[in-house]
């Protein structure tokens, strides 16, 4: 599987909560001030991570994610969760994400935390922290929205994915993604006609019609 991967160094946090933390994490998303989220947004809804979606772990091997179950136990730098690619009618730029997603947290050891990177058609657009709660083999979520610039469809539409970005020590525990998930991408909407305009259209083409009708008479 080809997968394109473009790092860059700012990326923004998902909040993350688990059973075991406190509470859940605020969200940290780019300048707004730069990235405004565009008036005229089409929301898509997919499912992911879910069912049928790719993944690699260098310890546990690569399969896909079965119904009600969840990618192997990954701990390792370049660990990964893909979807397929989606289409996205009427999108014709991505520019926020919004994540639903549940994972198995079973990190342990004093510290040992790992931190995923997300990724929207190989543009990195965000972070997720996931901390080490004392191995509590406990379902964490992860929510919220973060806002990038827009991304165009590849390849027919997006893909998303899940890169871990550092490896856990042996013995320090581990994190999977399970099935279940929904991801939302919203963005800029192709350009539609105003209705003035399709009358203008509409009452030139008549004009045309009748020219053409006169001159063959």
């Amino acid at each position: 599987m080809c997968r394109i991967v473009r790092f860059i160094v700012v990326v923004a946090a998902l909040g993350v909560s688990g059973i075991a933390d406190a509470g859940p994490v605020g969200l940290k998303p780019f300048s707004i001030d730069t990235f405004l989220e565009p008036l005229n947004d089409p929301n898509v809804n997919v499912p992911f991570p879910t069912a049928g979606d790719s993944y690699c772990s260098a310890t546990n091997g690569c399969g896909t994610i079965r119904s009600a179950g969840q990618a192997a136990l990954m701990w390792t730098t370049g660990d990964f969760v893909i979807s397929s690619v989606f289409s996205t009618t009427g999108l014709t730029a991505a520019t926020d994400l919004t994540a639903d997603w549940t994972f198995l947290d079973d990190l342990g050891g004093g510290g040992n935390n790992e931190t995923w990177f997300v990724y929207v058609n190989g543009v990195s657009i965000a972070s997720v922290p996931i901390g080490d709660c004392g191995y509590c083999n406990t379902i964490g979520t992860v929510t919220g929205t973060v806002f990038f610039a827009g991304i165009p469809p590849l390849g027919g539409g997006y893909q998303v994915e899940l890169i871990l970005q550092n490896t856990i020590p042996p013995g320090g525990g581990s994190v999977a993604w399970q099935d279940g998930g929904i991801t939302g991408l919203s963005g800029i909407a192709a350009a539609v006609p105003e209705p003035g305009s399709l009358v203008l259209v509409g009452t030139a083409i008549a004009l045309l019609a009748v020219v053409l009708r006169r001159r063959s008479l």
